[in-house]
C-alpha cells in the first residue's frame, strides 16, 4: 500500500514537472548581405509570454554552421519560423527549412515576412512549410502557437494561410486587421547578441522601429499593399523610455531608426526630439523623410532634431523629372526637394537621397532631368549622398499589376524570385547607352563631389568637367578605383 502511494506520488510530481515545461519556439533570420537587426523576430519573441514559450532567435548572417545550430536547437521544438524577403534570403531559408523538414518532418514550420505575405499560395505549394503569417504577425503567430499545443488546425486564425493536414489544400483566413504598434510590449534585444552586429554595420549601433506603416499611395511600392495605408507610431515618452534602458545596457553611440516614415506626424517629431534632448542622450540618430515632410517642418524643429543628435535623414527623391514624380503618385513636388535640403543644409543634417531610374514610359529627357536635379544636390555638400537604383517591377502596385496585365512576365515560382535583385543593373526600359552613360554618373559624382582635399582637387575638378559634358571616354580613374578595390578584396 505505502508502495503504491509512493508511485502515485512520484507520478503527480513528474506530471507537474512536465506541465511547466515551455514549448520551443526557433525563429530563423536567413543569410543575406544587409546587416540590420532582425527586427521583425525580435516583435515575435518579445510578444509570446516568456513563461509559456521558450524562444532561441538564430541569424544565419553571424552562425559559422547555422545548419548546425538550427538542427541541434529544433531537437524537442515545437515550432520552426522563418522571416523571408524576397531575394536571395528565400535560398537559404528553404535550406534550412527543408533540412529541418527532413529532420523533424512532424514540427510545424512557419514563413512570414514580405515575401510569403504577397506570395502565399506559391510559398505553400513549393515548400515544406505548413502556414504563412501575412503582414503584421504578432497576434496571428501566437495563435499558431496555440493551435499547435492544442493540436488544433490553424482554421480560422486571421492573417494565416496554411496546408490542411488531411487533404493538402491550401485554406486562406479572413486577412487580419493592422493594429496600433503600442499595444505590443517592448523588444527585447536581449534575445540576440547587439554587439554582434557591429560588425556586419560596422558601427556600434542599435536598431529600432518607432512606427509601422505608411499612409502614402506611390504606386512603385507594396507598402500600401501591405498596410493598407496605416500607421501606428509609439508616443514619443515611450521611445524615450524604451532607448533609455536599452542604451544603459549596450552603450550604443548611434541609433538606426527602421521607420518607413518616421517623419510622418511632425509634432510627434518635435516631442521625440524634446525627450532625447531633455534625457541628455548620447547618441546619434538616423530616420526616413519625406521631401514634403521636411519641406513642412519649422526650422525650429529642425533644430531640435539637430540637438537631440539627428546626424541624417533618408529622403526618396525617386525622380528628378516631376512628370515621373506625378505619374507614380509619389505627391511631392520638386521644389519641395528643393527645400528640405537647404534646410537640412542650414542645421548641418546629412541627406542619404535615392533615385530609381528606367520606370515604363520614362523618357531618355526624363532621365537627364533627374541626372540635373541630383547634381544639383551633391554640389549643395559633399555629406548629400546619392543612391540610383534601377526600376525592376515588384507585385503589390498599381504600376507592376498594369505591366503583368500587359504581358510582362514577373519571376516565376520560388526559385526564379530567390534570383531576384534589388540592385538590379539596367532595366529594359532603358536604352543600353544611357545604361553606360548613367553607371559612368553613378562613379563620377561621388568623385565628383565628395569632401575635397588638397590632394584630391584635380581628380574631383576632371571628374565634374566629365560630367558637365557627359565625356567618360577612357574612365580611367574608374579603371584605377575598381582594381584597387579588387586588390583589396584578394588581400
Amino acid at each position: 500500500m505505502f508502495s503504491n502511494m509512493l508511485i502515485i506520488t512520484a507520478f503527480i510530481y513528474i506530471l507537474s514537472g512536465m506541465s511547466h515545461i515551455r514549448p520551443k519556439v526557433i525563429l530563423y533570420n536567413p543569410k543575406a548581405v544587409f546587416y540590420t537587426m532582425p527586427l521583425a523576430l525580435i516583435a515575435l519573441a518579445s510578444y509570446l509570454d516568456k513563461n509559456k514559450y521558450e524562444v532561441q532567435i538564430i541569424d544565419g548572417r553571424l552562425e559559422k554552421d547555422p545548419l548546425r545550430k538550427i538542427l541541434d536547437s529544433c531537437e524537442g521544438a515545437a515550432c520552426f519560423a522563418v522571416s523571408v524577403l524576397t531575394g536571395a534570403p528565400i535560398k537559404d531559408a528553404l535550406e534550412m527549412t527543408n533540412q529541418v523538414k527532413k529532420h523533424f518532418p512532424e514540427l510545424n514550420a512557419v514563413w512570414g515576412g514580405w515575401h510569403p505575405s504577397l506570395f502565399p499560395d506559391e510559398t505553400l505549394l513549393e515548400t515544406p512549410i505548413n502556414a504563412v503569417v501575412k503582414g503584421q504577425g504578432e497576434i496571428a503567430f501566437e495563435k499558431i502557437l496555440e493551435a499547435i499545443a492544442s493540436n488544433q488546425s490553424f482554421q480560422g486564425i486571421a492573417g494565416v494561410s496554411y496546408k490542411d493536414k488531411a487533404t493538402g489544400e491550401i485554406v486562406h483566413n479572413p486577412e487580419r486587421t493592422m493594429i496600433d504598434i503600442n499595444n505590443f510590449p517592448a523588444f527585447n534585444y536581449d534575445y540576440i547578441p547587439v554587439n554582434a552586429y557591429e560588425k556586419l554595420s560596422g558601427r556600434n549601433q542599435l536598431d529600432y522601429i518607432a512606427s509601422q506603416g505608411c499612409r502614402f499611395r506611390c504606386n512603385f511600392c507594396a507598402d500600401p499593399f501591405m498596410y493598407k495605408r496605416g500607421w501606428y507610431g509609439y508616443a514619443p515618452a515611450r521611445i524615450a523610455d524604451e532607448l533609455e534602458t536599452l542604451w544603459n545596457k549596450y552603450h550604443f553611440e548611434h541609433v538606426h531608426f527602421q521607420d518607413e516614415t518616421f517623419f510622418t506626424i511632425g509634432s510627434r517629431v518635435e516631442a521625440i526630439a524634446e525627450e532625447f534632448i531633455k534625457r541628455k542622450f548620447r547618441f546619434s540618430w538616423f530616420a526616413t523623410m519625406r521631401a514634403d515632410q521636411g519641406s513642412r517642418l519649422p526650422d525650429e524643429v529642425f533644430a531640435k532634431c539637430k540637438e537631440s543628435g539627428l546626424e541624417r535623414v533618408m529622403i526618396g527623391l525617386e525622380s528628378g523629372s516631376q512628370r515621373m514624380i506625378d505619374w507614380m503618385k509619389k505627391d511631392i513636388k520638386i521644389s519641395q526637394v528643393y527645400d528640405c535640403a537647404e534646410k537640412c543644409l542650414k542645421h548641418g543634417i546629412s541627406i542619404n537621397f535615392s533615385v530609381i531610374i528606367g520606370f515604363p514610359g520614362e523618357t531618355e529627357a526624363d532621365m537627364d532631368e533627374t541626372i540635373r536635379v541630383v547634381t544639383e544636390l551633391r554640389k549643395m555638400n559633399p555629406e548629400f549622398r546619392v543612391s540610383i537604383f534601377y526600376f525592376k517591377p515588384y507585385p503589390g502596385n498599381e504600376i507592376a499589376d498594369a505591366l503583368i496585365a500587359d504581358g510582362y512576365q514577373m519571376p516565376q515560382g520560388i526559385n526564379e524570385w530567390a534570383e531576384f535583385d534589388y540592385v538590379v543593373k539596367g532595366s529594359p526600359w532603358i536604352p543600353i547607352n544611357k545604361f553606360k552613360e548613367i553607371e559612368n554618373y553613378k562613379f563620377y559624382q561621388r568623385l565628383a563631389w565628395s569632401k575635397p582635399s588638397f590632394l584630391k582637387k584635380p581628380i574631383q575638378s576632371f571628374a565634374q568637367w566629365r560630367i558637365k559634358n557627359k565625356n567618360y571616354f577612357f574612365p580611367f580613374e574608374r579603371l584605377l578605383v575598381e582594381l584597387i578595390i579588387d586588390r583589396q578584396k584578394l588581400s
